[in-house]
């Protein structure tokens, strides 16, 4: 069993079967018939002794071949062979929530007739270009080192920032191995559709096929690319597609997680998954290609009523000694350091400073939390990499950090924009991203317990039967039954 154990997708525990007794050895048949009763239930027990040991030969076996055939066994669609087939599609900013407001009848199709996650817990900081990361490389942005959508790396003394491709492309800030490139490394094919990272080179490798960012793209056009790439002929077919839609997030955050425009978004993209649903099915690939949609994190809903003002009780000195501020809604600070002074200080005095509004909001009833980046609890996973600001203040979720120069209602500022934000605590309900999936390797209907999105990578290694590169995943590429 243990070859079926690492072959399957799903961990859950097996059926245990029990083997039927006969009756009492030491009772004396009274009679010739009795001998005969005696010698016909023997006859009839081991009958069903013996068909009970080939069912569970044959069910073993079974559950042997499933597991296997998704990373050995050629498919065929009646017309042309396809090796193991992944389409992995991210809705960026998908509340987990939003699959049950019965307005995606196509993501819903996938999850009844595949699979869907409770939820699926996004990395820290729940933002979207560490979170693409950790997607497609199974490691936590601490360890892959793309920490925020900008932030500064005081080794390189440089500056990323994700609206500067040009420069924000360059290898020297992705750390880990995407599957796109695991899978050309191990002579497969890959393409990616304006996946954060995708027109990044890896040691001279890059996607066999790749689309880079374009905003005015539509989610329509993108499966048709995918399904256009299904066309090709098997040697120049990807085995793998990634595709990246952001137009729900951005309409988050302009009117919020659960406004009607938003809605609207979730909606033309469940369109757009029906017309690829639609083009596998014209194409007998149903059973064939694995479907994965994810997203990558949620998004909370923010109010002018929840917001704390820090220039209500920091100094204009103790301002000044911000150099920079790398996150949000998660503050990661940057001290600027006089003349005379180490970091260490100045850091010290920020915190105190940040401990001081913290007391004013009520201590342990504030909607946020400070600390020193070594004091950043665990369980984020986000304290040991050089790019990580050394002073964090964390709020509560739909909570914002300000200045008045910002919003202040006192000069009649009324509704704060963003309306949606993301980037709070990875385990807040809020942020909970989806999972569902369909394919050959699939069952049908199931319920998955919740689990990180750092085990995905090694799932995709899996189903593609690829080696993966090193990953903080646990999971083994199995994962968690209901």
């Amino acid at each position: 069993m243990a070859d079926n154990e690492s072959s399957g997708l799903l961990s859950a525990s097996h059926p245990h079967y029990t083997s039927l007794t006969s009756a009492d050895p030491h009772a004396a048949p009274s009679s010739n018939a009795g001998r005969r009763r005696t010698l016909i239930n023997g006859i009839i027990v081991g009958v069903i002794v013996i068909s009970s040991v080939c069912l569970v030969y044959a069910m073993w076996c079974v559950g042997f071949l499933r597991g296997a055939s998704a990373a050995t066994a050629p498919y065929n669609n009646g017309t042309h062979d396809f090796q193991p087939t992944v389409i992995f599609i991210s809705l960026d900013g998908v509340v987990n929530h939003d699959l049950d407001l019965h307005l995606t009848p196509h993501l819903s199709h996938i999850a009844d007739t595949g699979v869907r996650a409770h939820w699926m817990t996004p990395s820290f900081p729940p933002i979207t270009f560490p979170n693409h990361w950790s997607l497609v490389t199974g490691l936590y942005p601490e360890s892959h080192g793309i920490v925020g959508n900008y932030f500064y790396d005081s080794e390189l003394d440089d500056h990323f920032n994700y609206k500067d491709p040009s420069h924000s492309w360059d290898e020297k800030w992705w750390g880990g191995e995407p599957i796109w490139i695991t899978a050309v490394r191990q002579d497969k094919k890959s393409g990616v559709i304006m996946w954060p990272g995708c027109s990044t080179t890896f040691n001279d490798l890059q996607p066999t096929l790749s689309v880079p960012f374009s905003d005015a793209m539509t989610f329509d056009e993108k499966t048709d690319i995918a399904l256009e790439w299904l066309d090709l002929p098997m040697e120049a077919r990807p085995q793998f597609i990634g595709l990246y839609v952001p137009q729900i997030d951005q309409a988050g955050h302009k009117y919020g997680p659960y406004a009607n425009q938003t809605l609207t978004q979730l909606q033309h993209a469940d369109t757009s998954i029906g017309r690829l649903i639609e083009g596998l099915h014209d194409r007998n690939l149903t059973s064939i290609v694995h479907l994965i949609v994810v997203s990558d994190h949620g998004m909370s809903a923010t109010d002018a009523s929840r917001l704390v003002y820090i220039d209500d009780e920091l100094t204009s000195d103790e301002l000044g000694l911000i150099s920079q501020v790398e996150m949000y809604p998660t503050l990661g600070i940057r001290p600027k350091v006089p003349d005379g002074a180490t970091e260490d200080e100045v850091v010290e005095q920020l915190y105190q400073a940040f401990r001081r509004l913290w007391k004013r909001h009520g201590e342990e009833a504030a909607p946020f939390q400070v600390y020193k980046k070594p004091d950043f609890p665990a369980r984020y996973h986000f304290n040991n990499n050089v790019r990580i600001a050394p002073l964090l203040v964390l709020p509560d979720p739909g909570w914002n950090l300000v200045r008045r120069s910002d919003f202040d209602p006192g000069r009649g500022d009324t509704v704060y924009h963003p309306k949606g934000v993301h980037g709070y605590d990875n385990l807040s309900k809020q942020s909970r991203a989806i999972f569902v999936a369909r394919g050959p390797t699939w069952p049908e209907g199931e319920v998955l317990k919740p689990f990180w999105n750092v085990e995905l990578y090694q799932v995709l290694a899996r189903l593609l039967d690829i080696k993966p590169a090193h990953n903080n995943g646990t999971l083994h590429g199995r994962l968690p039954l209901e």
